[in-house]
């Protein structure tokens, strides 16, 4: 039998739809097999809605439901890494402070210390940098930290989104249409310039990182070369936004070796 499109919603989507928020409030099902599914009734409601069969209002009635619901496959997620010996993307710096490959050392690096989180850094917008953890190496020194990147940030990220499936569905109608631009490239802590610093005054180079953003957890985690020295007792990790001012401001004790 032949159904409508609303029948197909009345029948097919909105009892799937139902069923994952009961699902999700009684948590008899992970995260992931919701998600899978919230993909499988995107792409129906998409191909319904190229072929006619759902009116434009339908469709983006039913992708909002599926946003709604929590399981509206995601655009588009960033996670870059970089090391020193390999090609740096600069994802989590801006003009002029730019990481530089170190040189191969000499010797293989050795781990010597890790200062162990969660240490709460400061505020960025309001909302806690929290510290993972800070790893004292033979020949670097690393930082891993993350917050929370705001509403804001979400909802820039649901619109990019929208935009983008707006986007691919004009295309496959055969429409034309300038593809809409990156609204979310960067994120509260990748929008940042970074700097290390220290009593001594040694001259601290980014040469590696990652960065991992999305809806609720924006981290980075950066590499400064070469190692402190002996004699320097903590380090002060400042932050720049785009105006030139200091956003953050914090000092990280550096973790002893063990041996």
């Amino acid at each position: 039998m032949k159904l409508s499109g609303e029948q197909w919603l009345a029948q097919v989507f909105r009892p799937a739809v139902a069923g994952v928020s009961r699902a999700r409030s009684a948590g008899v099902v992970s995260v992931d097999p919701l998600r899978l599914l919230g993909s499988r009734l995107a792409a129906q409601v998409e191909a319904l809605g190229d072929t006619g069969v759902l009116t434009d209002e339908q469709e983006s009635a039913a992708l909002d439901a599926l946003e709604e619901a929590g399981i509206r496959p995601e655009v588009r997620s960033v996670s870059t890494s970089a090391s020193a010996t390999s090609s740096f993307a600069p994802v989590a710096v801006r003009a002029g402070s730019a990481p530089v490959v170190a040189p191969e050392p000499l010797d293989p690096p050795t781990l010597h210390g890790v200062l162990v989180g969660p240490r709460q850094l400061g505020q960025l917008g309001g909302r806690p940098v929290t510290l993972i953890s800070a790893e004292l190496w033979s020949d670097r020194f690393l930082v891993d930290l993350y917050t929370d990147p705001g509403p804001e940030h979400r909802d820039r990220r649901a619109r990019a989104a929208r935009e983008h499936l707006e986007w691919m569905k004009r295309r496959r109608r055969g429409q034309a249409g300038e593809r809409p631009g990156r609204a979310v490239a960067g994120s509260p802590l990748a929008d940042l310039a970074w700097e290390l610093r220290d009593e001594p005054g040694t001259a601290y180079r980014r040469t590696g990182g990652s960065a991992e953003s999305g809806d609720h957890l924006d981290r980075q985690r950066m590499q400064w070369s070469p190692a402190p020295p002996a004699h320097s007792g903590r380090l002060t990790l400042l932050a720049t936004d785009t105006a030139g001012t200091i956003v953050l401001d914090a000092e990280i004790p550096i973790p002893r070796p063990t041996m």
